[in-house]
């Protein structure tokens, strides 16, 4: 997941920027100086140049914010409020096309990868996904570069840190940075339909046990590679089955993620109560934004997937459309 550090300069504008910094410059050059309006802006800047995200959004209806730099909405023609894509990666060469073409002059210089950071910053002893994503929202602008450096680092040495470039995505906003869309190099089903028959068979974690040899080791909440490993498995198929749509199907699967499926065939420590149902809460509330604490109501799960008939105190079909509906 080599990362590309070229830097960009815009002739009597401002210098030394990445890519969003980039995009951010010129399109709020352009908005200031032609007092455009929205729809104007986007016919300059059209979503084509982005790809499937946008461009360019009035900031009202935004929903997927990590995606759009809105620490920084621009003031437009008639008050209304936009804010720009912050998604960028070799799209960045299209958008440059259409800026050259509006006189911008723009030159580039590689800036070489520096080394692993002296001090690092990241500490995984007693780690935790509330804990991980609690210490990247104290970071200090300066800081993040090291800190990208650094989870580039860890992605080069196994997939599993991939979690961590997740939950820096939504902490930080800094969305541009890694695509973990697919997050890992698992050996996943993708089509939705596929998967789900085959998690019927056989559970996620059952699976994810098997596949990655875990079977003679303590699955433990203190044991780092499980808890990495089966977060990114977890996410992996949430975001595929999230495509059929069925949220009564969801709130089933996220409920099977529990030690009681299978702490009988398996080392299991249970002396935390069913920590790896803990575990999926706060990777859908740090991921994604949705705590299962603000969804007050009793639920009915009638095991019509994964063989568990439950009454839960929380209303978990509702908590799994939100989900649903923020990523489709």
């Amino acid at each position: 997941m080599a990362r590309d550090y070229t830097k960009y300069t815009v002739e009597g504008l401002v210098e030394n920027l990445n890519k969003r910094q980039l995009v951010f410059a010129i399109v709020k050059d352009w908005a200031s100086k032609n007092k455009s309006s929205f729809e104007e802006l986007q016919k300059v800047f059209p979503d084509t140049i982005q790809g499937s995200k946008g461009l360019i959004m009035k900031e009202s209806e935004v929903k997927d914010p990590k995606r759009f730099n809105m620490k920084e909405p621009l003031s437009i023609k008639n008050g209304l409020h936009v804010v720009v894509s912050n998604q960028w990666g070799d799209n960045v060469t299209d958008f440059i096309k259409c800026a050259e073409k509006l006189g911008y002059i723009i030159s580039k210089s590689s800036v070489p990868k520096t080394n692993k950071p002296e001090k690092k910053l990241l500490n995984f002893k007693n780690f935790s996904i509330s804990g991980v994503s609690l210490f990247f929202k104290t970071l200090e602008e300066n800081q993040m570069e090291d800190i990208d450096l650094e989870i580039e680092s860890l992605l080069e040495e196994s997939p599993k840190y991939s979690i961590v470039a997740k939950i820096f995505e939504r902490s930080s906003e800094w969305a541009y940075a890694y695509d973990t869309e697919g997050i890992g190099q698992f050996e996943f089903d993708d089509d939705p339909s596929d998967l789900l028959n085959n998690l019927r068979d056989m559970s996620l974690l059952s699976r994810m046990i098997q596949e990655e040899n875990l079977s003679q080791t303590l699955i433990s909440d203190e044991n780092l590679d499980f808890v990495l490993l089966f977060s990114c498995y977890f996410i992996v198929a949430l975001e595929t089955l999230i495509n059929l749509d069925d949220k009564e199907m969801i709130a089933e699967f996220i409920l099977n993620q529990s030690i009681s499926t299978i702490e009988d065939d398996y080392n299991v420590n249970d002396d935390e109560g069913d920590w790896i149902s803990d575990l999926v809460t706060d990777l859908i509330e740090h991921i994604y934004g949705y705590d299962i604490f603000d969804y007050e109501g009793e639920c009915e799960i009638e095991a019509n997937y994964f063989h568990r008939n439950l009454t839960m105190g929380y209303d978990y079909h509702a908590y799994s459309q939100d989900i649903i509906d923020s990523l489709i």
